[in-house]
């Protein structure tokens, strides 16, 4: 009997990354753990069952202070809504290919226009720059139109979308018909029992590895119980946008995920959650490779139809 919890998808990764001698992104400068992703990316192998698009547009959006770059992935046929999408990494590693696959399954899937938008990144723009970033994207994306607006992320992404909900709520800023969180950082606490049991195991994501991430992005301690960094904190829940949230089983970041979905019910806000067992962190980028992350990708992409429908 096979008492290893890891998916074999993913243990065989992990056995070729510690046969590789592979180092933890807390061991390396910012631009080299960059290298090491960006490596990392260009040798998986292409996925062949992404769908067709009407088009993608690579451009630019002027923000304070600087112009980053932005992806557009157009469905084909009528476009019922608009997703505004922050890739992962941490807030210092992430770039636009991380989140490729994701983006284009959600654009097609959900019939929406996906912006995934390459904010700048810690440690030498640390907070509140990636923040700002995002949020002036979303600003952008409501004005073009009055399609049903969606925001979403992965991770320190999710992070991100999760913190832009509460900004616009609280600024009467854009209306925002749902939030997609995968796998999100939503707090600064290291002491939860899934950082406790996962975060020596190193897969894939550490607890060492968070705990880099977030001296990077807010070296301050005391700045991290903002809700702008922690959205776990944020003092009244009611009025955010419903919610689909999913976790790993396996990640250090599962029980601040499942706090997050249960503080948002508690404010009366529509929650779903997903709790995939054998997953890693950033499972979703297996989908058409790992059942449980086609099958959450499928129900993410549901859920989606069904907010900007409902708007």
């Amino acid at each position: 009997m096979n008492s290893d919890p890891v998916h074999p998808y993913y243990r065989a990764i992990l056995d070729l990354y510690a046969e590789a001698g592979r180092p933890s992104y807390h061991e390396l400068s910012a631009p080299a753990a960059r290298d090491m992703l960006a490596t990392g990316l260009a040798a998986a192998p292409p996925a062949n069952d992404l769908p067709e698009l009407a088009a993608v547009i690579d451009a630019s959006l002027p923000v304070q202070g600087a112009k980053i770059g932005i992806r557009r992935y157009q469905p084909r046929g009528k476009i019922s809504g608009r997703c505004v999408y922050f890739h992962g990494g941490g807030w210092v590693i992430g770039n636009l290919m991380m989140a490729d696959g994701l983006c284009t399954r959600l654009a097609a899937g959900a019939h929406c226009e996906v912006i995934s938008v390459d904010y700048r990144l810690a440690p030498e723009h640390s907070y509140p720059v990636p923040f700002n970033d995002a949020y002036e994207s979303l600003i952008w994306a409501a004005s073009l139109d009055d399609l049903p607006l969606l925001v979403a992320g992965e991770s320190a992404g999710g992070n991100l979308a999760a913190a832009c909900a509460i900004r616009a709520r609280d600024e009467n800023g854009p209306k925002i018909a749902g939030q997609i969180l995968s796998c999100p950082v939503t707090d600064c606490d290291f002491t939860t029992d899934s950082y406790t049991t996962y975060g020596p195991m190193n897969y894939l994501l550490s607890g060492a590895d968070m705990q880099w991430f977030w001296d990077q992005y807010c070296p301050d301690p005391q700045q991290r119980i903002h809700p702008y960094l922690s959205p776990l904190r944020v003092e009244d829940a009611r009025g955010l946008p419903p919610a689909f949230i999913n976790v790993a089983a396996l990640d250090p970041l599962k029980d601040e995920g499942i706090a997050y979905a249960e503080r948002l019910e508690s404010a009366g806000v529509a929650v779903k959650l997903i709790n995939d067992d054998g997953m890693l962190h950033g499972y979703l980028n297996a989908a058409g490779k790992v059942a449980a992350a086609t099958e959450a990708v499928a129900s993410l992409v549901q859920w989606a139809c069904a907010m900007t429908e409902a708007d």
